[in-house]
């Protein structure tokens, strides 16, 4: 691919070495190290974020793995730092803003609105917003709000009456239990039509994470806080089913999953009765399997356990 059809070509220094440094139509970046081996960059799948530092460009990114070109590997996400000196400071800023028009071109969020949960689960959420949000935010130049939880449902007030105009997301460090919170808050605005469009992101930090979990899973992809984080920072959206369950006058919202409540009154040892009778029943059923499959079993005898299996299950059916 000859200069014209780069959206950038220019010449850059990299650890002593002068190299041709090339951002591409489809959003990769190529240059050559100093052993003159081939890097590679995808803006879209692993670029966080660039800036300059005098005549330096600094690019911020998630990578799986050190090979030439990274974006097709398998393997844990690491954040990774990449320097390129340019040969002046116009040439530098240049480089920069087509990369970064480029990452605005992808319709990223640029503001976001945190709920952490820090008493869920393992009670690990301050500690994955410290060590794996807030990083990755900063690195992708990412400005935000947060909000701990300090009570049940006190993410579902603060979303019915967030100003959703001053945020590009919103994002949940916690379980699913924040998440459904958000959800019943936003749709029990009055506004709720408008509220519902707004993208939701989860960051697992809880003791069950199944929305996390299976969105993941359908990209192939681990559930991790890092997986998470570059799904958050892509900006990558997908619809979400909600289901509407009335109870008398009350009405409820749920994403993930319903269940019924009976269990919870049903007596203890009710249930240890039950399973006491069953397993009876079953014994019963299973030597008198047996006998009926004996060669010593007379035919009168055969006769009763079956007109006995007989009128069981016609009692079962009635």
């Amino acid at each position: 691919m000859d200069q014209q059809q780069h959206i950038l070509y220019d010449e850059v220094v990299v650890n002593g070495k002068e190299t041709a440094f090339t951002l591409s139509p489809d959003g990769i970046l190529r240059w050559h190290d100093h052993s003159n081996v081939l890097r590679c960059l995808s803006v879209d799948r692993e670029v966080l974020g660039v800036s300059i530092a005098k005549q330096q460009i600094v690019i911020r990114s998630f990578v799986e793995t050190d090979g030439s070109c990274v974006s097709s590997c398998a393997g844990g996400l690491v954040r990774k730092t990449f320097v390129f000196q340019a040969s002046s400071d116009d040439s530098a800023r240049n480089m920069c803003d087509k990369i970064q028009g480029y990452m605005d071109s992808l319709g990223r969020p640029k503001k976001l609105f945190l709920f952490v949960n820090p008493f869920g689960g393992r009670k690990s959420a301050s500690k994955v917003f410290t060590d794996d949000v807030k990083p990755v935010l900063e690195d992708a130049n990412i400005e935000y709000t947060l909000q701990e939880t300090k009570y049940q449902l006190h993410a579902k007030e603060v979303a019915h009456d967030l100003d959703l105009t001053k945020y590009d997301g919103i994002l949940c460090v916690s379980g699913d239990g924040i998440l459904v919170e958000v959800v019943n808050g936003l749709l029990e605005r009055k506004d709720w039509q408008v509220a519902l469009k707004i993208p939701i992101g989860v960051i697992p930090a809880g003791t069950g994470n199944g929305m996390i979990k299976s969105l993941l899973d359908s990209a192939g992809q681990p559930c991790t806080a890092a997986y998470a984080m570059l799904a958050v920072i892509q900006g990558h959206k997908r619809s979400l089913d909600v289901a509407t369950i009335w109870q008398g006058q009350s009405r409820f919202f749920s994403v993930l999953m319903l269940a019924w409540g009976t269990i919870k009154v049903v007596n203890f040892y009710m249930l240890i009765f039950l399973t006491v009778v069953f397993f009876n029943i079953s014994t019963c059923f299973s030597v008198f399997y047996n006998l009926l499959h004996s060669y010593a079993c007379s035919t009168k005898l055969r006769m009763l356990i079956t007109l006995f299996y007989v009128m069981f299950f016609s009692f079962l059916k009635d």
